[in-house]
């Protein structure tokens, strides 16, 4: 299986600390800021999510003499949120009072873990404003939680979502996921507190850009995030525009088994990688 390494390095940044920094530096020399992602999820042992706490820990010492602020996205089932909820939490406090003036966010995963993520989030932002969240536009439910970020101006990244979920919890058609992110980001631009919009549609970053210019909205006060080593002529292109661009940047030694997973929850993600492959590769992409 290490043979597909030389195909997933496009995509994460390095098999452990020591190779991805220097890729998180480039970035940061390029002008793009980036949030950190070691990757990993669902443990199944109280030392497992130890050693995950580790693993940021360490990368909150090694980043802090880079000078220049980060986003670590956590996922809790990596921290043991299904061994122990309180040792999740007890992670994620301590993962957050070492990451000083970096963000710490908490990544979602399925919908089975939205509402305690949520809650977790909420929670300790009252005391650690260096918290943040993500949410998912594909979600019926993602309608309320912005009005409750919003509402105690938590730091929120919003993406489509990339699990399978039935129609009851989610929607199903393109069109339908489209508009709905669109209102959810139109909401967080002119409402919410330093919002990151998370796509690759080139649809919606075209409507992003006509409300922000619009509205009169600044440049300053939002991000969009795209993922590492995806679409990276759409990054330059929106970097010279003047906006705020943060790359998602995963690295660790479970990468097999993180690309295998995202590739196997839905078939829509691999006519993603492939698709966008081909748009940067020979220009076909219609954003300039």
């Amino acid at each position: 299986m290490h043979l597909l390494y030389p195909f997933a390095k496009r995509f994460i940044a390095g098999e452990d600390l020591r190779t991805a920094l220097p890729n998180i530096q480039s970035l940061n020399r390029s002008g793009f800021l980036s949030t950190i992602d070691v990757l990993g999820e669902n443990v199944f042992t109280v030392d497992q999510a130890k050693a995950a706490k580790q693993e940021y820990l360490d990368l909150v010492q090694a980043i802090d003499k880079l000078y220049f602020p980060l986003d670590l996205s956590v996922k809790l089932t990596q921290m043991g949120l299904n061994i122990d909820p309180n040792l999740c939490r007890k992670n994620i406090k301590e993962l957050i009072h070492a990451a000083g003036e970096h963000t710490v966010r908490l990544d979602m995963e399925g919908s089975d873990t939205t509402e305690r993520t949520i809650q977790l989030g909420q929670d300790l932002h009252r005391t650690h404003k260096n918290l943040g969240l993500v949410l998912q536009a594909y979600l019926h439910r993602t309608k309320s939680d912005v009005d409750t970020v919003i509402e105690e101006g938590i730091s929120t990244r919003l993406c489509k979502g990339a699990y399978k979920e039935p129609p009851e919890l989610a929607f199903q058609d393109k069109n339908s996921i489209q508009q709905n992110f669109l209102k959810l980001a139109f909401r967080l631009l002119k409402e919410g507190f330093m919002p990151a919009i998370a796509t690759h549609d080139e649809f919606l970053i075209q409507e992003i850009i006509r409300f922000v210019e619009k509205e009169n909205i600044s440049p300053k006060t939002f991000y969009f995030e795209l993922l590492y080593g995806v679409r990276r002529d759409l990054q330059k292109i929106l970097l010279g525009k003047g906006y705020q661009v943060r790359i998602y940047v995963p690295y660790g030694n479970s990468w097999l088994p993180y690309t295998l997973r995202r590739l196997a929850e839905r078939k829509e993600n691999i006519f993603f990688v492939l698709k966008s492959l081909a748009r940067e590769t020979f220009g076909l992409g219609k954003f300039h």
